[in-house]
Formats: structure tokens, sequence, C-alpha cells
């Protein structure tokens, strides 16, 4: 497989307008990345690759949810993801930024980078935590860990970064959406059992990560 680099000088950068009182969408813009459907797809298997090698790194080095923790998340999610799930508490360091995030970030593609202060990033079944695990977001990272199960590594890699680069703002992507969503009546209200996955199952078959 290519670099992404390879092909990069045919990608073009979105210029921004309308200065410091540009509105959300502008912003946005600017920080938009458009690529040719075939660095898309390279972009995309970099993507993957990378994300089953920081699974494979880090799986051994993870530990499965204590009796607290699954006391806590076991209203929410099934059984038999959380006894799957491992997780890694990083000290003093942050998780490594891809090598495709410093090859798109030569074309000053901001969007990327934030990917680098993720206080977690969700590897399948494996969560690993630049910051302190708390309850709140160890139940977005279940949440994730749960569209990784419902729609496959492949499938959510494409429907998040399509998004993702369309825009280069995370929070525009449904997926990244739906988890705040949820990690919000989880915090409003913990006392309620509901079943994230049977919500993500839904969201699937409505095809609502599909779009902007």
């Amino acid at each position: 497989m290519g670099s992404l680099f390879d092909s990069l000088d045919l990608a073009r950068f979105v210029p921004g307008k309308g200065g410091p009182r540009a509105n959300r969408e502008a912003r946005r813009s600017e920080r938009a990345c458009k690529l040719t459907e075939e660095q898309v797809l390279n972009l995309l298997e970099c993507v993957c690759e990378y994300m089953r090698g920081q699974r494979e790194y880090y799986e051994p080095l993870g530990k499965p949810l204590d009796s607290e923790q699954v006391a806590v998340m076991r209203p929410f999610f099934s059984p038999t993801l959380l006894a799957g799930i491992k997780v890694v508490q990083l000290e003093d360091q942050r998780i490594t930024a891809p090598s495709y995030c410093q090859e798109i970030g030569a074309l000053d593609f901001l969007g990327f980078r934030d990917f680098t202060h993720l206080a977690s990033m969700t590897f399948e079944d494996v969560v690993v935590f630049s910051d302190k695990i708390t309850e709140r977001s160890l139940f977005h990272a279940l949440v994730r860990s749960v569209q990784f199960q419902v729609l496959g590594l492949e499938r959510y890699v494409e429907l998040f970064f399509r998004v993702f680069l369309e825009t280069g703002w995370r929070f525009s992507v449904p997926l990244e959406g739906h988890a705040f969503e949820l990690e919000s009546k989880f915090v409003k209200n913990r006392e309620t059992s509901s079943s994230v996955e049977e919500d993500v199952r839904a969201r699937v078959s409505q095809n609502r990560y599909e779009s902007l």
C-alpha cells in the first residue's frame, strides 16, 4: 500500500472566507480537505490499518473493566461487550498520532490534529485513555465500541471519515454526534436503563449515520 502522501499533490485545501466573524459553517469549511475518490479510499485503508495496529499493540496491555465499572455500565451495555472490553490508562503520555495525520497536516488540514488531543480512543474492543478515566468518558468510549461491533471496522471508518473529510469537524460526524447524545442522556439520568446496542442498530437501519 502506498503512502497517502504519494498522491496529495492532487488534493486541494479549501480556503477560509469571512474573516474573524465567520460563522460556524464557514469555520468548518476552512478545515475541510477535498480529496479525489482514489485518495479517500487510500486514506480509509490507512485508517483501518492504523486502527488494527493500535488494537494489536494495546490489547496485551489492557485490563478488564473492574466490578464497579461493570455495575455502572451494565444497565446500558450487554454483558458480552462489557466482559470483552480491555482498558488502557496511559501515564504521562498521549496516544501517538497516526502517520496519515502528519501527511495531511502537510496541507495544513487542521482537523486531523484534533485526534491527538482526544481524551480516549476506541480500537474496537480496546479503549485507550490519555486522560483520567471517568464514568462519563468510559460510557462515551463504550458507545464507540458498540458502533464498531454493529458496523464492523471498515464500515465504521468509512462512515466516520467521509463526513469528516467534507467538514474537517469531527463533531459534525453522525457517529460521534450520537455518542455525545447518548453520553448526555447518561449524565442526566443514569437511573433509567436503556440498550445502547438497540439504539445504534436503529440508527443503522434508518441510515442515520450516513449523512450530515
